[in-house]
């Protein structure tokens, strides 16, 4: 990768800030980070990573990683002290010409990648009561309150977004209505397929030197050994109901009920006694299996044919991808932005009502009796991970930083008849670091959805 050559303003000498709460490869929104901090070096620009807490091992002349303190406390004081902490981290190592919020809580980021949808998400995709009680949260929760005013500062004080996929730029500027009203300019910046947890994992997609063919057989293999004996599906996530597991719980109740031969393994959770009392109610005690965290999960993709993620709520959805790499069907809810890069019966079955139990049902017994496209779903979802790339993920981010940078450049232009404001742009560095912003505006004061 190479700065591009046709902008002028973003070079090797530009200064950008990375502001995560933890710089590391564990965990989605700190693995996405992680890899975008990867590919900006890999441009030869220069990143100060602003962090709470540095886990990465990463190293680089251009790279300088920052840890600031959060005082320990309760759960709405920690963001308050996160905002603060973060906001004198970057008065004090500034200035910077990109400020690029990993949807941390800062004042002066001028690039924000939002990375969870906001609070108001599961009032448009929920059931009916679960849209109710979460309106009524946001309104009398101060948790609830705070995120929603952390986030809409967020937006207003950014020159450009960045969303992971267009499901959450929807949501957000159906939230935030100032949003579509100021023309805020975005970009979506997809995540990549190679997730870095494993090597198992990496080493399973096969090599651009095989075949097709081979391949095809592989994948064919794979799949056969499954039909003589259980159908295993396999769902990743730590949720329960925004990541739809009660809705695939009782899909899986329809399918025991029609005397289907398959089991359902969950990784990421660790059975309960209210989860064990829920299995014996619905019948499925022998056929849903509890795994808990797994720290192999080439392991657990072996032994799973298809992966399901029926979310309501979902900015991207990684474990489908990863599974893919492997060769598993994904079966998807479209409201995932996961969707969005997978085409139904091509590398995915994609169902288009995430609360439909039958209708997933339905889908899950299409890929067990129908063993052709079983194949052909494998076979291309494994070409469409591969396809999946995090220089992608860069090129999308190195454009937002070059709109930021193009405004910047036309208000310093408009400045110049004010000798007062120019300064040789020192002005607008300033502005940057977030030293001109009110800190109090954002713990004190409403936000205005509120208003």
């Amino acid at each position: 990768m190479a700065i591009p050559e046709h902008n002028s303003r973003l070079t090797s000498r530009t200064r950008i800030a990375m502001v995560v709460r933890q710089f590391s490869t564990a965990g989605g929104l700190e693995l996405y980070a992680h890899k975008v901090v990867e590919g900006l070096l890999d441009c030869g620009l220069n990143v100060t990573v602003l962090c709470e807490q540095n886990e990465s091992t990463l190293s680089s002349s251009n790279l300088r990683v920052v840890e600031f303190h959060v005082a320990p406390g309760p759960k709405r004081k920690r963001l308050k002290y996160l905002y603060h902490a973060a906001t004198r981290a970057l008065q004090e190592h500034g200035p910077f010409d990109v400020i690029h919020s990993q949807h941390c809580p800062v004042a002066g980021a001028n690039v924000v990648t939002f990375h969870n949808h906001t609070s108001s998400r599961l009032s448009s995709v929920g059931l009916g009561w679960e849209k109710a009680l979460n309106n009524v949260k946001r309104v009398f929760i101060p948790a609830y309150r705070l995120r929603q005013q952390q986030d809409e500062l967020l937006c207003l004080d950014a020159g450009c977004l960045i969303f992971p996929a267009e499901v959450m730029q929807q949501d957000y500027y159906l939230s935030f209505p100032f949003l579509n009203h100021s023309r805020k300019p975005y970009v979506v910046a997809h995540p990549g397929a190679d997730l870095g947890t494993t090597t198992a994992v990496a080493a399973a997609a096969p090599s651009s030197a095989q075949s097709s063919g081979e391949c095809a057989a592989s994948d064919s293999e794979m799949l056969r050994s499954h039909e003589s004996e259980c159908f295993n599906f396999l769902f990743v996530g730590r949720g329960f109901r925004k990541k739809g597991l009660d809705i695939l719980l009782c899909a899986c109740r329809l399918l025991r009920q029609r005397g289907r031969n398959f089991a359902l393994n969950i990784a990421g959770l660790k059975e309960k006694p209210a989860d064990s009392f829920r299995l014996r109610c619905m019948g499925l005690q022998d056929v849903v299996n509890y795994m808990g965290f797994c720290k192999d999960m080439d392991d657990v993709y072996r032994n799973a044919v298809a992966i399901i993620l029926p979310s309501r709520v979902e900015p991207f959805g990684m474990a489908p991808v990863q599974a893919m790499q492997r060769g598993l069907v994904p079966i998807v809810s479209r409201v995932c932005g996961v969707a969005e890069v997978l085409t139904h019966e091509h590398d995915a079955l994609l169902l288009n009502n995430h609360l439909s139990a039958p209708e997933l049902a339905k889908l899950m017994e299409q890929i067990m009796d129908d063993a052709g496209l079983r194949d052909v779903l494998s076979r291309n979802a494994r070409v469409t991970a591969r396809a999946i790339s995090w220089s992608a993920t860069v090129d999308e981010t190195v454009r937002a930083y070059e709109i930021v940078l193009n405004k910047c450049e036309e208000q310093m232009c408009s400045r110049k008849s004010d000798p007062e404001k120019n300064d040789d742009g020192a002005s607008m560095r300033r502005i940057n670091t977030g030293a001109s912003i009110n800190q109090d505006r954002t713990m004190e004061t409403e936000p205005t959805s509120f208003r």
